[in-house]
């Protein structure tokens, strides 16, 4: 025994080791760890269910997955002539002291933004003609929120505008008869909306960036976008529209996108939602920026396939397949919603919680944290 210790001593410093290991604490008693995996898991789509149990479903999921983010949702809506936010839920969290409970927990938070480009929402009412991301009030939203999140203590990602090529679908018909006319493609016609929507993602960047530290700032490409390409001089669509924002992604700190094929790929030509990954990562690896799956999800949201949920997370464990993504730069697998996992139906929450556990790895001091900003 080292000398200067006495036996007592050594006695009461042995049992305050055993104390240590065996009494059980909480997440938010806890300090994070010194060394981090690279890689994220998110879960969606509410944090207040997830991590405060206001659905008793959901922290079974969060306790399965260990999510490192959790995400939520600012929709835009159209109240009379006016596009605005919902920020309604937020100001709740943040007067609640909730924000606060979450960082010190650990957590990571991504928000997510999106519009009610053509009234398929109900609750969120008539449709918002891709308005809400060109006006100065998302700006003004942003700003509040970001004030909100001035002290968050953890990462904060902001997804802007995700599967925004979609929002001029109804610009130039109301009666919404033909999206797909104008959805994906920059021509002649769409070039008015996406001339204004360029500069007004650089200035929600420079918002954020000003009001909330940790901020980390990318703009959310539907997933489709990476299958397909047009280009000729008339008009840019697929990969060649995600060109047109190449200003944006250079000021961005993440390329995010999604991914939502409700089909197993025998049932879509061969292109199942890890096909769709794939092609994404290959596309964006380009640009040396770390790349984010914002939002996974079986087909649409509350009509999920378990069936195509389970083949997406059996190929995706393929140890051939997650080397290949994480070498390329995918660095945040986020699943949209809980709810498809709640109950473990077919054991699909065993098989993501696997999942998770694969492509978040093992802790290593070999590794930096993935975002190390500080405020």
């Amino acid at each position: 025994m080292r000398r200067g210790i006495t036996r007592r001593r050594f006695l009461q410093l042995a049992a305050g080791a055993i104390t240590l290991f065996i009494t059980p604490t909480s997440r938010a008693d806890r300090s994070p760890p010194p060394c981090r995996s690279p890689f994220r898991i998110g879960l969606g789509e509410d944090p207040a269910r997830l991590l405060d149990g206001d659905d008793p479903e959901a922290p079974p999921v969060r306790d399965a997955l260990r999510p490192d983010v959790v995400c939520a949702w600012l929709n835009g809506y159209s109240d009379g002539s006016t596009p605005r936010g919902d920020l309604s839920y937020f100001r709740h969290w943040h007067q609640a002291g909730r924000f606060a409970r979450w960082g010190a927990q650990g957590y990571e938070l991504m928000i997510i933004t999106w519009e009610n480009y053509d009234g398929q929402s109900a609750y969120y009412g008539p449709p918002t003609f891709g308005n809400y991301h060109i006006s100065e009030q998302f700006l003004r939203d942003l700003a509040e929120l970001a004030g909100m999140l001035a002290r968050y203590p953890r990462t904060v990602y902001f997804v802007l505008a995700t599967e925004f090529s979609t929002y001029p679908a109804c610009r130039y018909d109301p009666s919404c008869s033909h999206p797909q006319a104008y959805s994906d493609r920059y021509n002649a016609l769409t070039r008015e909306y996406y001339d204004r929507l360029i500069p007004r993602l650089l200035e929600a960047f420079a918002v954020l960036r000003s009001r909330c530290p940790r901020a980390q700032v990318g703009l959310g490409f539907g997933g489709w976008l990476a299958t397909f390409d047009v280009n000729t001089p008339e008009e840019k669509a697929g990969r060649s529209l995600i060109r047109i924002f190449d200003p944006v992604i250079r000021a961005s700190d993440w390329i995010f996108f999604q991914s939502m094929i409700g089909q197993r790929a025998h049932e879509n030509g061969g292109l199942g939602n890890p096909d769709q990954i794939r092609m994404n990562v290959e596309l964006f690896r380009g640009y040396c920026k770390p790349i984010g799956l914002a939002h996974y999800n079986p087909g649409l949201p509350y009509a999920e396939r378990l069936d195509v949920m389970r083949e997406d997370l059996q190929r995706m464990m393929d140890p051939a397949w997650l080397k290949a993504m994480q070498s390329r730069g995918l660095r945040l697998f986020a699943f949209m919603r809980y709810g498809p996992m709640k109950d473990n139906r077919e054991g699909i929450l065993d098989l993501a919680a696997a999942f998770a556990a694969q492509f978040r790895g093992s802790p290593s001091c070999v590794y930096l944290p993935l975002i190390q900003k500080s405020p």
